[in-house]
C-alpha cells in the first residue's frame, strides 16, 4: 500500500510521521486546515503515551497507529519492563501501554514498580494472552486496563483514552470472566500465591533456571529457592515441569 493509499484508508494521517511523532505546525489554530483538509484543534494537548513491547516491528507499527490518532502522541517507546521503569522515572507519560511477556522481569513487575513510583500512573496492558489469571494479576499490580492483541485497533485507542482519564477498560473478549459472578476469576490455588511467588512461578514455568530467576528478580538464589518451595506446596506440584503444564492450562504461557 502506498503512502497515498494509506492516507486515504485512514491508516496513516499525513500530519503524523511514520514513528508516530506529531509533525503538525506549532501554531496550528482551531480553524486551521492541513493540505488534505484535516482540521487542527487549538490548545488541545494530546495524551502522551509510552509504548512497551519487546518486538521491534510490532512496537513500530503500534507507535504509528497510536500517533495517527490526533488525541494521542507517542512520547517514547522501550523494549523491556526494566527500560519502562527507568524511562518512566525520567519522563512521565500520561498513559503506558504495556506488553506482559517480555525478557527480564516482565510486564506485571514493571506495572508494580511504576505504580510504586507513581500511584497515579495510568497503565493499560496490551497482551496476546486472554488469561483470567493474568487479567487479575495485572489489575492487582495496578493496571487500569487490559486489551488483547486480537482486538481491533480502535479498541486499544479507546482504552488508552479511558485509562488516561483514570477509568478502567477491558476489551470485549475479556468481559465474560469479569461479568460472570458464578465462578471465581482465578482458581483458588493461584489466589494463594503472593505477587512475588507468582513472578517466580511464571519464570520457572517458562523454563528459567534458579540462577536466571534470581538475576531477573534481583534476589538471592536462596530466596528464590525458598519461594520455589512455597509455590510447590501451595499449588500441590513437585517440579517446574508440572508448573509449566499448569501455566499452559491457565493460558499463562504458550504450549
Amino acid at each position: 500500500m502506498t503512502e497515498t493509499d494509506q492516507s486515504r484508508s485512514g491508516l496513516v494521517r499525513p500530519d503524523v510521521g511514520d514513528n508516530g511523532v506529531d509533525r503538525r505546525p506549532a501554531g496550528a489554530g482551531e480553524n486551521s486546515m492541513s493540505e488534505q483538509g484535516i482540521p487542527f484543534r487549538r490548545n488541545l494537548k494530546p495524551i502522551t503515551v509510552m509504548v512497551v513491547d519487546d518486538h521491534p516491528a510490532l512496537r513500530a507499527g503500534l507507535c504509528s497507529l497510536i500517533g495517527a490518532d490526533h488525541e494521542l502522541r507517542v512520547l517514547l517507546q522501550v523494549a523491556s519492563g526494566e527500560d519502562a521503569y527507568a524511562a518512566y522515572r525520567g519522563r512521565r507519560p500520561d498513559v503506558v501501554v504495556m506488553d506482559l511477556s517480555m525478557g527480564g522481569f516482565g510486564g506485571i513487575e514493571a506495572i508494580r514498580r511504576i505504580r510504586a513510583l507513581d500511584p497515579q500512573a495510568a497503565i493499560l496492558v496490551y497482551s496476546v494472552h486472554n488469561s483470567q489469571v493474568l487479567l487479575e494479576r495485572s489489575f492487582e499490580a495496578g493496571a487500569l486496563g487490559y486489551v488483547t492483541k486480537g482486538s481491533k485497533i480502535d479498541t486499544l485507542l479507546q482504552g488508552l483514552k479511558n485509562v488516561a482519564r483514570g477509568e478502567s477498560f477491558v476489551s470485549s473478549d475479556m468481559l465474560p470472566p469479569l461479568l460472570d459472578r458464578r465462578r471465581p476469576l482465578v482458581s483458588p490455588s493461584f489466589k494463594q500465591l503472593s505477587q512475588r511467588e507468582f513472578q517466580v512461578f511464571k519464570l520457572f514455568s517458562e523454563g528459567r533456571s534458579l540462577a536466571e530467576c534470581a538475576s531477573i528478580l534481583n534476589l538471592s538464589a536462596k530466596t528464590v529457592s525458598n519461594h520455589f518451595t512455597q509455590i510447590k506446596a501451595k499449588l500441590g506440584v513437585s517440579s517446574s515441569a508440572e508448573m509449566a503444564r499448569m501455566a499452559i492450562r491457565q493460558g499463562l504461557i504458550e504450549p
